[in-house]
């Protein structure tokens, strides 16, 4: 891709999209971790761990125990 030859409006729309792609990136590694912390925090907080479990689909049941 030549951005030398994109007019100033497709090179701002191309850095957006990517700014956009990169964030979403980040946050698909990232919120494995969060989950996994508020998890915690919940369990020590006296959460019910069935409420837990009850927000998840079966198949990531299923990932959990595996």
């Amino acid at each position: 891709m030549d951005l030398k030859a994109l007019a100033d409006a497709d090179l701002d729309d191309l850095r957006r999209r990517i700014l956009i792609e990169q964030e979403r990136r980040e946050n698909l590694a990232a919120i494995p971790e969060q989950i996994e912390q508020l998890a915690k925090v919940y369990r020590e907080g006296g959460g019910d761990e069935q409420a837990l479990t009850d927000a998840l689909t079966p198949e990531q049941v299923a990932a959990l125990d595996a």
